[in-house]
Order: structure tokens, then C-alpha cells, then sequence
């Protein structure tokens, strides 16, 4: 039986990948969508094939940004969204979790535990995001970035907020999980480093439906203690050394990111 959840995948030139994320979610999904932007490759035709409903996507420079086009213009089928990237792949623990769940909640973070440089990290830092969710509950706000230095058309690192105030969050315990490499890491990371720096020195981050994510955006991203900090979560708190070599060259990789930030915040106070 196929779960009563529509799924949006989002693409352009993904068509190495999708070849692992579409068919599970083909699978277990009975409403999925692949929201790509012009790709030039073979994604579309791939999706297509495997027998995914394929809607092209281009950014006009303004809002809505690509993930609330899609909840609010694709023809889903269901109250209930699961967005997902193109390098991103659910597992069957996961999918059994959500089998089991009645649902209760207006939306679920989930957790993912990243594949890198080919391995499997069974510790360390997670991505966790509120991507899980009704379609009624939750919005991306309008902000400030659009003339931002490394702005585009996804949404940043940042979460849905929901559309009442009694809105309930929940958490998916099982991850999905996340597919990179070193160097294609850092080359995207370098982007958002510019448009995190210019958000930050805009003060312009939204408001996050868990407050202490909010909290250290506002107050401890900025601060040039944040890097080692985000090294010593990863790699010591949450285990990452257990890892070996690729555990913590991921760790090293978000402490790079991080002082890419706080250099991008300098160099900008100082011009």
C-alpha cells in the first residue's frame, strides 16, 4: 500500500541521482512530483520513464521561491508534502516509521544521515529539516534576499513557519539520507556562505519554528567561536571520530563553512 502523502523532488541536471531517489519513492509514494529547473541533461526524460509527473520550473527573481511554487501550483494530490532533493534518498526504515505514524501532527523535521565521499556516516552532525508537513499548516516566509550575494532559486537554510500558532511539530527518529562529496560540497557551500553572511548582516533570518535554532541564528552564527563549535558537535558530541577518515573530513567541511561565513561578514564590514 502506497502512502496518502504527494512528494515534490527537486531537480536541474540531476540525472545520475534521481536514478536512486525516484524508484523507492515511486515505490512507497503514490503522488510524486519531480519540480526541475531546465535541465540541459537526461533528468526529465529519466523521471518521465520511471514514471514520475515532471513540471519545469523557472524562477522569475521573485517570490514565491521554488519550494512554495511547487506546494502552491503543483497539482498535488494530497494535503500532506514531502519535499525532497534530488541527492536525498529515503530508506525503508523511514518509510516503515511513516507506515506506522497516524499523523497527528501539522508536520515532522527529518533527519539526514549523510553518504559521504561514498560512506555511510553512522555518526555525527545531521541536516534536520521541517520538510514533512500539511500544506495548510505551513508556508515559506517572504524575506529580505533577494538582492543578496549568492541568492537563488530554492529557498535557503532556512524552515517553513507555520500559517497558526497552535501548529504541532513533531520529529521523524529514522533519516533518510544524503548523498555528497568533498568537492562538490564546498564548491556549493561557497554560494551560501555569501547569502548566509548577507542574511545574517542583514538581520534579516525568519522567524524558526524551534526556538533555539532561532536563537543561535541570531546571536552565535556571527561570532567567530561558531566554526569550532560546530567541529566539536559534530565530530566529538555526536560522535563523527567513530567515523574514521571521512567522519571527520565531513566534520572539518561544516567548520569550513562556517568560517566561510564569519570571513564573508568581515570582509563586508571592512568595504
Amino acid at each position: 500500500m502506497t502512502l496518502p502523502i504527494s512528494v515534490i523532488v527537486m531537480t536541474k541536471n540531476e540525472a545520475e541521482n534521481i536514478t536512486q531517489t525516484l524508484p523507492p519513492l515511486l515505490k512507497h509514494f503514490d503522488d510524486v512530483h519531480v519540480l526541475d529547473s531546465n535541465s540541459d541533461d537526461k533528468t526529465k526524460t529519466i523521471a518521465k520513464n520511471l514514471g514520475a509527473t515532471i513540471t519545469n520550473f523557472t524562477w522569475d527573481k521573485n517570490y514565491p521561491k521554488k519550494k512554495q511554487w511547487g506546494v502552491t501550483h503543483l497539482p498535488l494530490k494530497h494535503e500532506w508534502v514531502f519535499q525532497i532533493d534530488a541527492d536525498e534518498m529515503v530508506t525503508n526504515t523511514f518509510v516503515n516509521e511513516l507506515n506506522q505514524l497516524s499523523l497527528n501532527m501539522d508536520g515532522y523535521f527529518v533527519s539526514a544521515r549523510m553518504i559521504w565521499n561514498g560512506q555511510l556516516l553512522k555518526f555525527g552532525a545531521r541536516n534536520n529539516k521541517l520538510c514533512l508537513y500539511k500544506k495548510s499548516a505551513f508556508q515559506y516566509p517572504v524575506i529580505d534576499d533577494l538582492d543578496s550575494i549568492g541568492g537563488w532559486e530554492v529557498e535557503g537554510h532556512y524552515q517553513p513557519i507555520p500559517t497558526s500558532s497552535n501548529a504541532k511539530i513533531g520529529q521523524i527518529n529514522a533519516p533518510i539520507t544524503h548523498k555528497d562529496t568533498s568537492d562538490h560540497w564546498l564548491k556549493r557551500h561557497q554560494i551560501y556562505a555569501m547569502w548566509e553572511a548577507d542574511i545574517t548582516r542583514k538581520n534579516a533570518w525568519p522567524n524558526d519554528p524551534v526556538p533555539w535554532r532561532k536563537f543561535i541564528k541570531n546571536n552565535i552564527k556571527n561570532k567567530r567561536l561558531w566554526p569550532s563549535l560546530l567541529f566539536a558537535y559534530g565530530y566529538i558530541l555526536k560522535g563523527g571520530f567513530l567515523d574514521g577518515k571521512n567522519g571527520f573530513d565531513y566534520a572539518k567541511h561544516r567548520m569550513q563553512y562556517g568560517n566561510m561565513i564569519i570571513d564573508e561578514l568581515k570582509n563586508r564590514q571592512i568595504n
